[in-house]
């Protein structure tokens, strides 16, 4: 079994990880595009042109399934990529966000939730809208844009004052809320989720990277029973050139 595993750039390391985690059977293609990093802040017609041609590299690598390991990409360009994609299974790190967010909020569907993402995600309103209609109520929703944080984690500024700085900033405003749930609605922002529940105390912070895997495990059964021999991956940079810290701890999986 091979899963291509798509990104905008380097995010995507981490939703590759726990896939790893729960298939080390599986080989793995990672597609990250370099040349192109960031999508949050491109048109929706750059960003479904980006990701259409991605697409078509990778149906080209002969994969069995596919993750978008991208929200921006998921939000906006997830029927371009079923398209070329045609018959192989496409799996997005939104709809495992929102059905996991459904869960929750059926509980106690009075908890705040606070959508932090991209620009392009935040703009198209896919989370908001999404469980709008699945709970038909008013339904406390905020989405924030935090354009700066995948540039800055792109260039290796996890730990850096600034980057807390730059979080507690966009997340300011919610603070006089009762705390809710806190989703990272971008495959970036799980290497500084700590970032995230220093800002925001007392809330459930919530990243996309491990949701994905309950939803590939639940509608691909079949994938399991395959043996366990430990599979590979094959890394696939749109320029190989462009140095992202992140690069190196991709050694790490």
């Amino acid at each position: 079994m091979r899963i291509a595993v798509f990104d905008s750039g380097m995010g995507g390391i981490t939703v590759l990880k726990e896939l790893r985690k729960s298939f080390p059977q599986f080989n793995f293609l990672y597609y990250g595009d370099t040349a192109n990093v960031p999508y949050g802040t491109k048109s929706h017609t750059q960003i479904k042109t980006l990701v259409k041609a991605a697409s078509i590299e990778i149906k080209n690598k002969k994969v069995d399934a596919m993750v978008i390991a991208c929200n921006t990409a998921s939000c906006i360009a997830l029927d371009e990529c079923c398209e070329v994609m045609g018959e192989t299974p496409v799996y997005s790190v939104v709809e495992a966000g929102i059905a996991t967010i459904t869960r929750i909020l059926k509980k106690d569907p009075s908890k705040p939730v606070l959508v932090l993402g991209t620009k392009a995600t935040v703009r198209s309103k896919t989370y908001s809208t999404s469980l709008k209609n699945i709970f038909d109520v008013n339904i406390p929703v905020y989405e924030q844009e935090c354009p700066l944080l995948v540039p800055m984690i792109e260039e290796g500024w996890i730990n850096h004052p600034i980057m807390q700085q730059t979080v507690e900033e966009y997340t300011k405003a919610y603070l006089s809320l009762s705390p809710g749930i806190a989703f990272l609605a971008c495959t970036h922002y799980p290497w500084i989720k700590s970032a995230f529940e220093k800002a925001l105390p007392g809330w459930q912070v919530i990243d996309s990277a491990a949701l994905v895997v309950e939803t590939l495990a639940e509608n691909s059964k079949t994938f399991l029973l395959e043996n366990k021999t430990a599979g590979n991956i094959e890394w696939l940079l749109t320029d190989q050139e462009v140095f992202s810290p992140l690069i190196e701890l991709s050694k790490e999986i």
